[in-house]
């Protein structure tokens, strides 16, 4: 009988879940001020980097805020979901490149469906492509209107029709199950903007790239616009240190 030895969790995913609870029980309040990095490292018996990584997670999910000169603060309770500390502790098991490349994989795959393997079929190629521009009109009107949330949607919706191209239930689940992991990713990345305007137009190059119907040009253009976003994400956690 193959049996595996039992492992024990990450160092990381024990300070998560440890400040999971304090957070879920009320003992951390919402714009609470953290403990400097060595003091919470002295706390907590692990390393810094420990301590680095836990809340380089933190903030990305964006359960706290780093406000320098001043430190790291526990986000309004506004921007604390369930679903936000639930992806906290997924990300303390897993890098959070690796839930990107996943991400990568599923839309990759979605445009191999569409593109190649049912590259035939004409209703599928016009559907996802008037799903695909309705959802930059979205983005449109949401830019003008200012409203953030339904801005991350229509971006959201956009790759999320992608996907579902691909007719893969597992996928399609997956990806909703990412939802509120993937909304903070998009806001995240749509605030090194120039411009608002320069969303749609990303988007417009991507739908264009369908419509043209090059599998491999399409599946590069979409990598190179989800690998910035992986680059972007690291290279603002690292320029955000704690205090």
């Amino acid at each position: 009988m193959d049996i595996q030895p039992v492992k024990q969790k990450t160092v990381v995913y024990q300070v998560v879940k440890q400040l999971k609870d304090l957070i879920v029980s009320g003992a951390l309040k919402p714009n609470d001020k953290f403990p400097s990095e060595l003091k919470l490292a002295e706390m907590f018996g692990v390393g810094r980097s420990t301590i680095r990584e836990v809340m380089k997670i933190f903030q990305y999910i964006g359960i706290v805020e780093v406000h320098n000169p001043k430190g790291t603060f526990l986000s309004d309770s506004s921007n604390i979901s369930s679903e936000s500390l639930e992806w906290a502790m997924i990300l303390g098991e897993k890098d959070i490149s690796e839930v990107i490349e996943l991400r990568m994989v599923m839309e990759t795959q979605g445009l191999w469906y569409l593109l190649d393997y049912r590259r035939n079929d004409t209703e599928l190629r016009e559907k996802t492509i008037r799903g695909l521009d309705n959802e930059i009109s979205n983005l449109k009107k949401a830019i003008v209107s200012g409203s953030i949330e339904k801005r991350l949607d229509a971006d959201y919706v956009f790759h999320g029709l992608v996907i579902q191209v691909c007719e893969n239930r597992i996928f399609r689940n997956l990806y909703h199950t990412m939802k509120e992991f993937m909304k903070m990713e998009i806001n995240f990345a749509q605030k090194d903007v120039n411009t608002l305007s320069e969303i749609p137009t990303h988007h417009e190059e991507l739908l264009a790239s369908i419509v043209d119907g090059d599998f491999h040009d399409t599946c590069e253009l979409f990598r190179h616009h989800i690998r910035n976003i992986d680059q972007l994400l690291e290279s603002k956690l690292k320029s955000d240190p704690q205090s």
